[in-house]
């Protein structure tokens, strides 16, 4: 299973930092891949949840360890423009609330809640609808994306333990 922090919060800690290079930083360090919210204005390529904040460079965001969501049409425009070996996985949501499963460009597909659509679902924020996330513990697909990935490896190696 591919485990996904998403803006690089893993273990529900350090929120503030969120889909900073540093957070991402340690997360990749954990050994989780990061969904990131990457916004393109004026050609320029930045980090942001809400809003463009933190310059990055087109080379910083290469590569399948990054989960690549485009935030704006000239980021979506762009990232789907360059080649797929470089950024393979993107995706974005038609609306702003992230509700809706999308397929990456990798053809996965992201699914919000605890409940996979099928063995190709990355199962997206499941902490959300299930606060428990007892959900995560029999999960069958791809991966799973969500800020309390510790708590849910340590549920899948050791079943629902309390």
């Amino acid at each position: 299973m591919q485990y996904i922090s998403y803006l690089g919060i893993y273990d529900g800690t350090n929120l503030q930092d969120a889909g900073t290079p540093d957070q991402l930083g340690r997360a990749f360090n954990s050994g989780f891949s990061c969904m990131v919210n990457v916004w393109r204005v004026d050609d320029i390529l930045y980090l942001g949840t809400d809003q463009p904040l933190t310059q990055v460079t087109e080379k910083y965001i290469q590569g399948s360890r990054f989960w690549i969501n485009a935030m704006n049409d000239d980021m979506q425009t762009w990232v789907a423009a360059q080649p797929i070996k470089l950024y393979p996985n993107y995706f974005w949501f038609p609306n702003i609330t992230e509700s809706t499963p999308v397929t990456t460009s990798s053809g996965k597909i992201i699914t919000p809640g605890p409940v996979p659509v099928n063995d190709t679902s990355i199962v997206f924020l499941p902490e959300i609808q299930d606060r428990g996330m007892l959900s995560t513990v029999h999960l069958r697909c791809f991966g799973v994306c969500s800020t309390y990935l510790t708590f849910i490896k340590r549920m899948r190696n050791e079943g629902a333990w309390y």
